[in-house]
């Protein structure tokens, strides 16, 4: 277990770098949706980041911080893989590791989803940015770093027995 917090402080900490960044992340995913000639749709999925990255991004700012964010994504997926192994679960914690492994899903579709106070990412963005364009992909993050807290303190609470049982 706690290899796991370790795992979690480490994103977040990652996190933290990534949010300093935000403006420049809105701003490189409005270069790459105007280099692709696609101002009407929102970003709604990693995979949708992914391929702005790879076919519209056209400076090295750009594509740092779209990676960067790509990377925690990455990071969040594998980190949802090691709550798994850590124990069968329980109907609650695996409600919140289904919920990020859906979040985190390459093609799940993002657009309505927005975070939640204390978080204030959504509150950076002008009203049109937050409600058409990017509100679900600046959301994914804190939302999913909010289930997998909820998901250790639910593990913790758990008997030995079921965490060494998930572990052998």
């Amino acid at each position: 277990m706690n290899e796991a917090k370790e795992a979690l402080r480490s994103i977040e900490q990652k996190y933290k770098l990534f949010q300093q960044q935000q403006f420049t992340f809105v701003a490189a995913l409005e270069h790459c949706r105007e280099n692709a000639h696609d101002k009407i749709r929102p970003i709604s999925s990693i995979e949708q980041v992914q391929s702005y990255m790879e076919h519209h991004c056209s400076n090295s700012t750009d594509r740092r911080v779209l990676l960067m964010f790509l990377d925690i994504c990455t990071e969040l997926s594998r980190i949802c893989q090691h709550f798994e192994a850590l124990h069968a679960g329980t109907p609650v914690t695996n409600n919140f590791l289904d919920k990020c492994k859906t979040l985190v899903s390459q093609s799940n579709d993002l657009s309505s989803l927005r975070a939640k106070y204390p978080h204030d990412v959504v509150n950076h963005l002008s009203c049109d940015e937050a409600r058409n364009h990017y509100g679900g992909v600046v959301s994914l993050i804190p939302v999913v770093l909010d289930l997998m807290k909820e998901w250790i303190a639910h593990s913790e609470k758990l008997p030995r027995k079921a965490l060494q049982h998930g572990a052998t």
